[in-house]
C-alpha cells in the first residue's frame, strides 16, 4: 500500500470513528479533574495541609448531593511530588455548575464572615503555586 493510500485509510479510520462516538448517546457520568501545582511555604507543613484539606472535605465536598463520588489524590513517590489532584463524579452536564455552587454555599456557611473565608483561604492557598488544570470527561459506557 502507498504512502498516500495508508494517509487516506487513517483519514477515513479518524472520521468514522470520531463519527460513532459523537452519534452515541451521552450516557456516561461526568468526571471533573483538576490537578494543582503544590508549594510547601516557608513555616508549613503537611500536617496543616492535610488538615485544612480534610477540613474543606467535610464541610464542602461531603454531603453534596450533586457529587456521586469524589477522590483528593497528593503525589507520594517520584521526583516530583507536586501533584494534588481532586476527582468529582456527577451525573450529568448540569450538575457541573450546580456541584460547585453547592461547594460556595457550603464554603459561605462554614466559614461565616468574610473574615473567616479570607484567613482559611489564606492559610490554605499558601500551599499552592497557582498552576494548576483543569478537565472535564465522560465516561464511556460499553455494553458488554
Amino acid at each position: 500500500m502507498g504512502y498516500r493510500a495508508s494517509i487516506v485509510l487513517v483519514i477515513f479510520f479518524l472520521t468514522f470513528s470520531s463519527y460513532t462516538v459523537l452519534a452515541q448517546a451521552a450516557e456516561g457520568n461526568i468526571i471533573v479533574i483538576n490537578n494543582s501545582e503544590l508549594a510547601m511555604p516557608q513555616g508549613g507543613t503537611i500536617a496543616e495541609f492535610d488538615s485544612l484539606t480534610n477540613e474543606y472535605n467535610k464541610w464542602c465536598m461531603d454531603n453534596n448531593e450533586y457529587i456521586l463520588s469524589y477522590k483528593v489524590l497528593r503525589h507520594w513517590w517520584g521526583h516530583n511530588n507536586r501533584d494534588f489532584i481532586t476527582i468529582i463524579e456527577v451525573k450529568n452536564w448540569e450538575d457541573v455548575n450546580t456541584f460547585n455552587d453547592k461547594l460556595t454555599e457550603k464554603f459561605r456557611a462554614h466559614w461565616d464572615t468574610p473574615e473567616k473565608r479570607k484567613a482559611f483561604n489564606d492559610t490554605y492557598n499558601k500551599y499552592f503555586t497557582g498552576s494548576h488544570s483543569d478537565e472535564i470527561y465522560r465516561e464511556i459506557v460499553s455494553r458488554k
